[in-house]
């Protein structure tokens, strides 16, 4: 099966991992992260966004589902 990338990727390339996590460390307050990490978040936070889920629910199966393909 070849390799192609998504718009979704395409979206991600200006977003560099380094340094969002960088930033993300340097402003994090709080509590310890738990399963996901902070990009997974930003990830899921983005695609439910740029989705238009409603609901926690929605975005839950949504994510459910991409992690099957």
């Amino acid at each position: 099966m070849s390799h192609s990338n998504t718009a979704f990727h395409q979206l991600l390339k200006p977003v560099l991992r380094h340094e969002f996590e960088g930033l993300a460390a340097k402003h994090h307050i709080g509590q310890k992260l738990r399963s996901a990490s902070r990009w997974d978040q930003f990830i899921g936070m983005l695609m439910s966004q740029l989705s238009g889920r409603q609901s926690l629910r929605d975005i839950q199966s949504n994510l459910e589902a991409q992690q099957h393909n």
